[in-house]
């Protein structure tokens, strides 16, 4: 009896050993990363002469490399993977040791540059990291923010607030209209539209129609019932809503800081759908790069 207790503590001991060692290298891993300045990494700067500086930050939601290599493998090349003139890759795991990582940790990875846990948005533990929107804010660029689902979901609000849960949504709001971002353009109309008054209060232009954005004066929140593949109205494209907001965010002499989310098609590969994830990839990338270079065209202007 006494010799099995003896295996039972041994064997508990070798278990926790593994746990420690474990946690331990994700640690250390993490304290790297943190002491990494980008003074000291390599410069990968891109010069524009001067000229305004305009960037497009465009994120499939759950998109991996598979994703891109399945979408070029159905219909063809992709406009956005094999026309940039720089290309790297950036790691998005989260603080979590156990686990994979959630859009909030990535999406605060991709617009801070720093490591958070899982489920928080633009900070952690309380101490908020500054975003590349905020950073083109303080630069006088002008900033939007658009995703397909509503803008409060946790890859767009890694963009625009700081908030300790992505599931505090009057808390991301909150932050978004304090933000000073120029646009946000998003889906979900049944929630915002009961708050349409306290976004005007911030003072936002709210727009419920594609066709009013024309008109829409300052700072614009619009948000519609559906963004998929519409053609105006309650329901537009993602395409449509990007060229609009080129249009209003151009107005800006210095440039603009744009970040879009197609956010269908990690939900798509969640349901084991993945015609369906291959048809947004195909939407979001091809779909919105085609406007652009059409409005590009129109207004003789380069990014």
């Amino acid at each position: 009896m006494e010799a099995g207790k003896k295996r039972i503590i041994k064997m508990t001991a070798a278990v926790l050993a593994v746990v420690i060692l474990a946690v331990g290298a994700v640690l250390s891993g993490m304290a790297i990363a943190q002491t990494v300045k980008v003074g000291e990494a390599e410069d990968h700067k891109i010069s524009y002469e001067g000229e305004r500086l305009n960037v497009i930050f465009m994120i499939g939601d759950g998109m991996g490399f598979d994703h891109v290599a399945a979408a070029e493998a159905k219909y063809g090349e992709l406009f956005f993977n094999n026309n940039a003139d720089v290309e790297g890759e950036v790691t998005t795991f989260s603080r979590n040791t156990f686990g994979p990582t959630d859009s909030a940790a990535a999406a605060t990875a991709l617009a801070t540059g720093r490591k958070t846990g899982n489920g928080q948005v633009g900070q952690y533990c309380g101490k908020p990291f500054e975003s590349l929107t905020e950073t083109a804010l303080k630069q006088g660029l002008a900033a939007g923010v658009i995703a397909t689902e509503g803008v409060d979901g946790a890859t767009p609000a890694g963009f625009s607030a700081h908030t300790s849960s992505r599931n505090d949504k009057d808390g991301i709001l909150s932050d978004q209209l304090e933000s000073g971002i120029d646009l946000f353009f998003g889906s979900n109309a049944e929630r915002y539209d009961g708050l349409q008054a306290q976004i005007e209060q911030a003072g936002y232009d709210y727009v419920q129609n594609f066709e009013e954005l024309e008109g829409a004066q300052g700072k614009i929140f619009a948000s519609f019932e559906e963004i998929l593949n519409g053609s105006g109205g309650r329901t537009p494209s993602l395409a449509q809503l990007v060229t609009s907001a080129l249009d209003v965010l151009s107005a800006n002499e210095e440039g603009f800081f744009l970040m879009v989310e197609e956010s269908h098609i990690d939900k798509c590969s969640h349901d084991n759908d993945l015609s369906g994830a291959l048809e947004h990839v195909r939407q979001g990338g091809g779909g919105i790069c085609a406007k652009y270079r059409q409005h590009d065209r129109h207004r003789d202007r380069r990014p």
